[in-house]
Parts: structure tokens; C-alpha cells; sequence
């Protein structure tokens, strides 16, 4: 995997082991990843409701709020970005209740450095790839219409706009 495969890729790291978030982030960044760390479900939550990312990796168990639950209130803000779940106390509960919200990976500590970094970039293509499909879907059904070009043209930018935010 080259440092071009993961540029630009915004992913938000939370988990309350400070030196572990630290760690990847500091090697992740190496990776031209822009990475938002956070030790807590609250503080993370907060920041995904200002600024948009690709990827989340959080953390199952933590003080406060813990893993699945902010993955269901950063999916309702951000229905888009896809999220790997990490674990260090992992059972068939868990895992179950992360597919179902649709986790990209659900991984048990430890776990291999070069195995995280290519699921992020995978889930960041993957949250991508989806977007645009969305994109040309929506535009698409907007040229089939009975609109007037000056109508498609707005329309089109604001689609882009959406899906630039997104």
C-alpha cells in the first residue's frame, strides 16, 4: 500500500487508551491520514457534528459511552462514513450488534498495524465509491426529468455540494 492510497482520508480515532490513540495516530498521519482523536464517545460525537469524515475507528468498551453506542449516534450524524470497530474484550454480542449497524470490520486487539491502515483505506474507497454512485444515480434521474437546463445546471451544483460536504 502507498502513502497516495490513503491521502486525504479523514478518519476520526476513538478510544480511551490515550498512548495506543496516540500511536496510530501519529503513524496514521504518516500516511497523509488527517486523524481527529478522542478518548471518549462524547467529545468524538461533538466534533462529528462540525466537521464530516471518511472513517471512524472506535473503540468497543470505554468510560461513559461506550463503542456501539457511538456508532449509532455517528451513523444518524453521518449515515455515510464507514466505521471499524476495535475490541480487546470481543464476544459473538458485540460482533452481532456491529454487523448489524453495518460496522465495516470488527477487529480484536492486538491487532496487525498494516491490517488496520488497509481496512481504513478500504472502508474510505468503499464510503467513496458509494457517494459517487449516489451522485450519478441522482444526477442521472435529474437529466431524465422534464427540467430546463438553467433548472439542471442549479440542481447538479447542488448535488455536487451535497456530496462535496458528504
Amino acid at each position: 500500500m502507498t502513502p497516495a492510497d490513503s491521502e486525504n482520508i479523514r478518519l476520526l480515532l476513538v478510544d480511551d487508551e490515550e498512548d495506543l490513540v496516540t500511536f496510530l495516530a501519529h503513524r496514521l498521519r504518516k500516511r497523509n491520514m488527517d486523524v481527529a482523536t478522542y478518548s471518549n464517545g462524547e467529545d468524538a460525537l461533538a466534533e462529528a457534528g462540525t466537521r464530516i469524515f471518511d472513517v471512524a475507528v472506535v473503540d468497543l468498551k470505554m468510560p461513559g459511552m461506550d463503542g456501539i453506542t457511538v456508532m449509532e449516534k455517528l451513523k444518524e450524524l453521518q449515515p455515510h462514513v464507514e466505521i471499524i470497530m476495535l475490541t480487546g474484550h470481543g464476544n459473538h454480542d458485540t460482533a452481532w450488534e456491529a454487523g448489524r449497524l453495518q460496522a465495516f470490520r470488527y477487529l480484536l486487539k492486538p491487532y496487525d498495524f498494516e491490517e488496520l491502515s488497509g481496512f481504513i483505506t478500504k472502508a474510505a474507497q468503499k464510503r467513496r465509491s458509494h457517494l459517487k454512485s449516489e451522485f450519478d444515480r441522482r444526477l442521472s434521474e435529474l437529466m431524465t426529468g422534464t427540467k430546463s437546463p438553467r433548472d439542471i445546471i442549479e440542481e447538479s451544483d447542488r448535488l455536487r455540494h451535497e456530496y462535496e460536504q458528504d
